[in-house]
């Protein structure tokens, strides 16, 4: 029954996510991805309420539906390792993800909106030639998580002004890994740590925001969503912290979006991910030498680092009904050189997005959107990273990604 209610949850939001800063996309729907990612205090679809729930009271009554393809090229390369020779290995079994969107906003009253928004997140990778397989793991490995869920949004204007927005975010998060064999000797769990199959929990967390008009085209934004505490995942309780926990972290941030002219907007926002407060990603595998194995309580983790990311984003409407967008992000790197082996899973170091983006009105209230968004390879070299027992050396971890998608919005009562 657990299985059924999880497939349904993963199917109404996402066939599978592929991050590309962490485990987060750049942005929050079509439009915003267009825009560089921005949301905080500027919304144009339903799905920018992923961002700030506040943000529902800009909108109108409209339902938003989309598709995002992302396509992913990560991998990494062992240099120095007695174990075998220098080699490049690409994460290529599966490099296409096809994410969903969708989204609706209703104003029951001049002060009070309500919503609800799909929302995913995700990481991996999938060698069909493992990395690992030359200290004795299969010779096919990597690892696959997957979130996918419903937000539930309701906004209040307090004041003509100003509104604060509140969500319910519910999901269900689903795990797998293979071909780590080698690790299972540092293991409190041995028979929990690899080729389990997939292995998912439910969770849920909270997002609290606040969007304001300060007056003479300035509005500001804000936001927080809580840790995501999620169901601990027993198959791979030797893998991952205390247990099996594999919570997602916290998010906070903010921004301000000027109108320069009625057809010119110009928005930034800062965004902040505490990876450091979650012990499955956060803690280092320096744990080890604690004395604390793989699975213990507030044991080895990735060792990321937090993670800040800095967005700018420009609306243009040159005609009546068009709508042009452009946007640039760039983000502090969270892979720490000497943890870059455990990288290789998960090659979390992208830094950069370059994207552009259109909205055409259409008759009826429709309106079809389109953007696409750039990632530029970006490498991290290891430091000390591949330990003496396997034949020292270095593992270096990189990425680089594009992705574009579509999508129709209806804005009920409209033109």
């Amino acid at each position: 029954m657990k299985r059924r209610i999880a497939a349904l949850v993963c199917l109404s939001a996402s066939t599978g996510a592929s991050a590309t800063y962490g485990l987060f996309e750049h942005g929050y729907g079509i439009k915003s991805m267009g825009a560089g990612g921005v949301g905080f205090a500027h919304a144009e679809d339903g799905s920018t309420l992923n961002a700030n729930p506040a943000t529902a009271a800009l909108l109108d009554h409209r339902l938003d539906a989309g598709l995002n393809w992302v396509t992913v090229l990560p991998g990494g390369r062992l240099l120095g390792n007695a174990a075998g020779p220098d080699d490049t290995f690409k994460s290529d079994g599966q490099r296409h993800f096809p994410i969903p969107q969708g989204a609706y906003v209703r104003p029951l009253t001049e002060r009070v909106t309500v919503g609800a928004t799909m929302f995913a997140a995700g990481l991996g990778s999938d060698y069909k030639r493992n990395p690992y397989a030359r200290f004795g793991g299969d010779p096919r490995g990597g690892l696959g998580l997957n979130q996918a869920g419903v937000s539930g949004v309701i906004a209040f204007r307090p004041h003509p002004d100003h509104a604060l927005g509140f969500s319910l975010n519910l999901g269900y998060r689903e795990l797998e890994i293979e071909g780590i064999q080698p690790f299972a000797s540092l293991s409190e769990n041995p028979g929990k740590f690899t080729n389990q199959g997939r292995d998912g929990g439910f969770g849920g967390s909270v997002t609290v925001g606040w969007v304001g008009d300060l007056g003479g085209g300035l509005s500001v934004g804000a936001a927080y969503r809580s840790r995501t505490w999620i169901e601990r995942l027993d198959d791979y309780a030797g893998v991952l912290p205390n247990q099996g926990q594999l919570d997602l972290p916290a998010i906070w941030g903010g921004g301000l979006a000027y109108r320069f002219t009625p057809d010119v907007t110009v928005s930034v926002d800062v965004q902040h991910v505490e990876y450091e407060q979650v012990a499955a990603f956060g803690n280092p595998l320096s744990r080890l030498d604690e004395g604390k194995p793989l699975g213990s309580d507030d044991g080895p983790g990735f060792g990321w680092d937090d993670q800040t990311i800095y967005k700018i984003g420009v609306v243009w409407k040159p005609r009546e009904r068009l709508t042009l967008r452009a946007g640039y992000s760039e983000s502090t790197v969270i892979v720490q050189p000497s943890d870059t082996l455990f990288s290789l899973l998960a090659q979390v170091t992208g830094k950069r997005h370059v994207t552009v983006g259109f909205t055409q009105e259409l008759r009826g209230g429709w309106e079809f959107s389109g953007y696409y968004a750039h990632m530029g390879r970006n490498e991290v070299a290891g430091e000390n990273s591949i330990p003496a027992a396997l034949g020292g050396g270095e593992a270096n971890v990189f990425i680089r990604s594009y992705s574009g998608g579509f999508s129709l919005g209806r804005r009920f009562g409209g033109p």
